[in-house]
């Protein structure tokens, strides 16, 4: 690699680190983050869940941190953010035989502003690790003198122990492996045999992965996925800029391909073209799912660097509006790492309230192990938001006084009519925990803390 090359790459490597390894012991942990404290706890003691049985792999590195840095924020989140920053890298810096500087380079700065990427690879949860198996999967599948399907497969198999969303990749993996074995005329029917009977162990089978796959299809509850939100979310998670570039990638891949370009485009287009019917069938189906398919698109996105090699203009464009669109959500992430600090929350409220007080939390267990580190509030068990009809009823005639901690995006209606208007009622605004998000910036993580105005007596 000259000069230039090896300096942007470091540049690009650079950035990606700073975005990645800043606040990570300072932000609390954040929705389901909580899961995989209890989890990893758990399998440091030797009690396996269900989750850790089925996909292993990303706790397991969860533990090998926390064994290192402790069970704290920082070393739940320390392998999430080393995998992602080795995804970063491995885009711009492997398979050179086949990728042009360009491409490689440009996927990976998309890769290092994505501020969706970013929140993932800060995320103490599998997410991170499964892009950076999915990453070499794709890289070592394209043809090529450094093509190692083998190699390609495991790694698929790898970010399929991670989250098994990955799964969905696994066909266009097989293609090249049997191609070595056996005549090509045998090889679609027996990958699509495969995919045939991997779906229906899924489906039908038993154990801790199908039946966590079969409650996934049956979690009709959680609506708000949706079909809708699957596609608008992706669409959101790279941004208009990247969007475009993918298309210029994507439509050259299909009408003028280079070698390895279809089998790049299936590895793009294959799982979440699998998750939308699953999810107009009603299936709890969230962009993260997705994933798998993220370094190949990243890879589309950045061959428009070359196809739009005749027009410059369009191409400064759609660059500048992929590198710089993302500029606001960045710095809103640089504040608050897109999460409501429930340990500002609760220190306000060990400070302010009284261990006999009665708490209710969105998110109430993540608020109370954080109250739980303060000094008489080790047995609080704060309750879930929003509350039942008996509760709100309840609660205001206690004779303890009352809290209600609240995610201040959610306060459109998502808590349910009577549930606000009981609120309004009956509370007051006491504070406010975070900032309101930047200009231009989509997501707001402050949260409201409400205290009882009165104690309400008689009828």
């Amino acid at each position: 690699m000259s000069r230039r090359p090896l300096l942007a790459v470091l540049l690009v490597l650079g950035l990606a680190a700073l975005l990645r390894g800043h606040g990570l012991s300072r932000w609390s942990l954040d929705g389901d983050e909580l899961y995989s404290h209890y989890d990893v706890l758990g399998l440091r003691d030797g009690v396996l869940k269900p989750g850790v049985r089925a996909y292993p792999a990303g706790y397991l590195l969860m533990a090998a941190s926390t064994a290192v840095l402790g069970a704290n924020e920082l070393g739940l989140r320390a392998a999430s953010a080393a995998c992602g920053l080795l995804a970063v890298a491995a885009l711009m810096l492997l398979r050179r035989d086949v990728l042009d500087t360009r491409t490689a380079l440009l996927a990976g700065l998309l890769a290092a502003l994505s501020p969706w990427l970013v929140y993932h690879a800060q995320e103490a949860r599998f997410y991170a690790a499964q892009l950076l198996f999915a990453t070499l999967a794709t890289l070592w599948v394209l043809p090529g003198p450094g093509q190692r399907p083998w190699s390609a497969l495991a790694c698929g198999l790898a970010a399929a122990a991670c989250h098994p969303s990955a799964l969905l990749l696994l066909p266009c993996l097989l293609v090249p492996p049997l191609l070595r074995r056996l005549a090509p005329r045998a090889v679609l029917p027996l990958a699509l045999a495969a995919a045939a009977g991997g779906a229906a162990w899924l489906l039908l089978g038993r154990g801790a992965l199908p039946q966590l796959v079969q409650d996934a299809l049956q979690r009709r509850a959680l609506a708000s996925y949706d079909l809708l939100h699957f596609v608008a979310g992706l669409g959101y998670a790279f941004g208009p800029g990247t969007g475009l570039l993918l298309l210029a990638g994507a439509w050259a891949a299909w009408r003028r391909p280079q070698p390895g370009d279809r089998l790049l485009l299936a590895c793009a287009l294959l799982p979440p073209l699998l998750l939308l019917p699953l999810s107009a069938l009603g299936a709890s189906v969230q962009q993260r799912y997705a994933m798998a398919a993220v370094p190949a698109l990243l890879l589309l996105a950045g061959r428009a660097v070359v196809v739009l090699d005749g027009r410059r203009g369009l191409r400064a464009a759609l660059v500048a509006a992929a590198v710089l669109l993302p500029v606001p959500q960045l710095v809103a992430h640089v504040a608050d790492g897109n999460r409501s600090d429930m340990r500002a929350a609760a220190a306000w409220l060990a400070a302010n309230a009284t261990p006999d007080d009665l708490v209710v939390a969105d998110e109430s267990a993540t608020l109370g192990l954080y109250l739980q580190r303060h000094t008489g509030w080790e047995a609080v068990v704060p309750v879930e938001a929003p509350l039942d009809e008996k509760k709100m009823w309840g609660f205001v005639r206690n004779r303890r006084q009352v809290w209600v901690v609240l995610k201040h995006n959610r306060m459109d209606g998502a808590y349910g009519e009577a549930f606000a208007s009981w609120l309004q009622a009956h509370f007051r605004e006491a504070t406010q925990v975070g900032s309101p998000p930047p200009p231009l910036a989509r997501h707001d993580n402050r949260l409201l803390v409400f205290a009882r105005k009165a104690r309400l007596v008689g009828p």
